[in-house]
């Protein structure tokens, strides 16, 4: 698959926030020049363009597009603070203000930004993709509001590009209390726009049991798998505890720490 990095038509050159999203992303620049994004991609043969903007990078891809935005997360957040509604996620992983997260499969971003509200302390977004990372990043360290409890746990959250086994080997043992996963589901429940340019950038690897066995030893408290209800991960990764969602559409394999 081939990218491309532009600026919008009134952009006139590259701003020092560009120049630095660029070394995040490692795509080729090219300027606009007046041109639309569809003869930008017909002239450099490329299958999809990211748009730079000033409230965060926009990839254009097969007539959809993807990008950094926190509706999930502002609504999960929003029914706790509206009506005191636990959060499924929050629930399974036992956070705790102070509690360190390790999300290691950092998608969209709306699980690391809702951890980080709860602790209001270290959370870290792993993602393997390297456009991903360089897209949610970006959204997020551009991301302006008004409203301080969205806000502010989104710009805590560390945004780091790495494999998530390569990353776990290299950390300290209890290095974290909660070390996360929300891989991408090999059966979608649903069809969904802003996912869709997403699943052909992600990782499609299932988890491994070293995998698990690497997480078990790097958090404190809880490792917590998200998953279909009606799959078979969690037999497969040996993970007994269950914590069901309503509607059971989707389950939380939890394994306590001891």
């Amino acid at each position: 698959m081939k990218l491309i990095v532009t600026s919008p038509l009134s952009a006139e050159s590259c701003s020092t926030e560009l120049e630095e999203f660029l070394a995040d992303i490692g795509l080729p620049y090219v300027p606009r020049s007046g041109k639309s994004l569809p003869r930008l991609m017909q002239e450099y043969h490329a299958d999809g363009v990211v748009v730079w903007k000033d409230n965060g990078p926009v990839l254009h891809f097969g007539g959809e597009q993807f990008f950094f935005h926190p509706s999930m997360a502002k609504i999960r957040i929003g029914a706790y603070r509206k009506s005191n509604q636990d959060d499924p996620m929050i629930k399974a992983c036992g956070l705790q203000k102070g509690d360190s997260f390790l999300d290691c499969t950092l998608g969209l971003g709306a699980d690391a930004v809702v951890a980080s509200f709860f602790t209001n302390d270290k959370v870290v977004g792993l993602e393997s993709s390297p456009v991903v990372a360089a897209i949610i990043k970006w959204g997020m360290r551009c991301f302006t509001s008004d409203i301080s409890w969205l806000t502010e746990p989104i710009q805590r959250i560390e945004v780091i590009n790495a494999d998530h086994n390569q990353f776990l080997a290299q950390q300290a043992s209890n290095s974290f209390d909660v070390v996360y996963f929300d891989p991408m589901f090999r059966q979608p429940l649903m069809s969904s726009q802003p996912l869709s340019p997403l699943r052909n950038l992600a990782d499609p690897r299932p988890l491994s049991l070293d995998t698990i066995e690497e997480a078990c030893r790097v958090a404190r408290t809880r490792v917590v798998v998200k998953e279909r209800s009606d799959g078979e991960e969690f037999r497969r990764l040996g993970i007994e505890t269950i914590l069901s969602t309503a509607g059971h559409k989707l389950a939380y394999g939890v394994i306590n720490i001891s």
